[in-house]
């Protein structure tokens, strides 16, 4: 009798969940709906650019170039051929006034919220550089749900190791190559950049073990962030544009543009709770919830944390090295600043999405590092 009459209050809960749940799709359906016929709209008046958009990205000069595993078979058994390790090149064909020299290249990370981003739409800003005789080169990257932050890190990574050793079989100048990210994608540039500088500190701790325990120590490759091999340096430069830097401060703010709370520890690997008060979120409850391992995952993946993450690394490389060897020796060091490509912060002061707030806290936080930087806001 109890245990049936358990099943009927399980019942009940259920239908009045179910119920609710139906009600408020209905409450906001002629939102749903109004939302929906401003989309078409925008895109009946825009179609005709669409088209003119279609068309350059198509017969300009383009090739797609697979820079994944050879021959790999995804986690979810897809062929290479239907993978989005790819990338798109703009210009290996194109001579500007006959000159058949090395050309500078771009690598342009573009933006998507971490769930739409796609290397097509990246097919303007190659068509204004190609002339210029720039080599222009966009990656795809996996994206959410597909795979969370982690996995769209390991792309960009792998994607710019492949620029590295390749893009001088197409024309372009591999001393001479600069990383560009915009909105997500710069996010996730700068999470690659900072995770090398990191794996480059840690090459330095490795050698230093070995060095001095007689070459006991962690293997090498277990202390790295990244798989890939190239050293931060190797890029001339990295420029940023309307990146979100800190995830911490910017919890709120991506759920007031639609990216709730239980959407965004899916994407940067949070705690996966409760999802009731998602609805309700507001600030004060972003700040009570974002706390312990929770945070610690958003911090994981801020550029401005990793950056300071990198000052504290590279204090304790030069500690170890003083306590192990002679202070003049660690000049053979690189200072931080020299670690890190060239840094450019670019950023819209009546961004409404991404806060100005951002760039400026970092460029605070670099200028407090000595790590040089230019800035543009416009």
């Amino acid at each position: 009798m109890t245990s049936q009459r358990h099943h009927h209050t399980l019942l009940t809960k259920q239908n009045n969940t179910r119920q609710k749940r139906i009600c408020d799709l209905l409450r906001h359906l002629p939102t749903f709906m109004f939302r929906f016929l401003r989309l078409l709209s925008f895109v009946f008046f825009l179609l005709p650019a669409f088209v003119v958009f279609l068309y350059h990205y198509f017969a300009c000069d383009r090739i797609a170039v697979y820079y994944g595993l050879k021959g790999a078979i995804g986690e979810n058994g897809e062929r290479m051929w239907l993978s989005r390790h790819y990338l798109d090149m703009y210009g290996s064909r194109t001579h500007v006034n006959g000159n058949k020299e090395k050309k500078p290249v771009v690598i342009f990370l573009t933006g998507g919220a971490w769930i739409i981003g796609y290397r097509m739409w990246g097919c303007l800003l190659a068509r204004a550089l190609v002339p210029f005789g720039i080599l222009v080169i966009i990656p795809d990257y996996r994206n959410f749900p597909k795979v969370n932050i982690k996995g769209m890190v390991d792309d960009v990574d792998m994607s710019i190791q492949w620029v590295l050793d390749h893009v001088e079989e197409y024309g372009g100048d591999g001393k001479r190559v600069v990383l560009v990210g915009q909105s997500a994608g710069a996010h996730i540039g700068g999470v690659v950049v900072a995770k090398k500088v990191l794996d480059w500190i840690r090459q330095q701790q490795h050698q230093q073990q070995q060095s001095y325990q007689r070459g006991q120590g962690d293997n090498e490759e277990d202390c790295r962030h990244l798989k890939s091999t190239y050293s931060p340096q190797q890029l001339c430069g990295f420029i940023t544009t309307s990146s979100p830097h800190n995830l911490v401060t910017m919890r709120s703010v991506f759920h007031r543009h639609g990216l709730s709370a239980s959407v965004q520890r899916s994407i940067f690997g949070g705690i996966s709770g409760s999802n009731d008060y998602d609805d309700d979120l507001n600030d004060d409850t972003i700040k009570s919830v974002a706390t312990g391992d929770d945070m610690d995952v958003f911090e994981a993946w801020s550029p401005y944390h990793l950056v300071k993450k990198c000052q504290s690394e590279y204090i304790t490389l030069i500690s170890e090295g003083n306590t192990n060897r002679n202070n003049n020796d660690n000049e053979s060091i690189d200072q931080l600043k020299d670690i890190f490509p060239k840094l450019c912060v670019i950023h819209g002061t009546a961004d409404k999405t991404v806060p100005v707030e951002e760039a400026i806290e970092l460029l605070s936080l670099l200028s407090n590092l000595q790590i040089p930087a230019l800035s543009k806001m416009y």
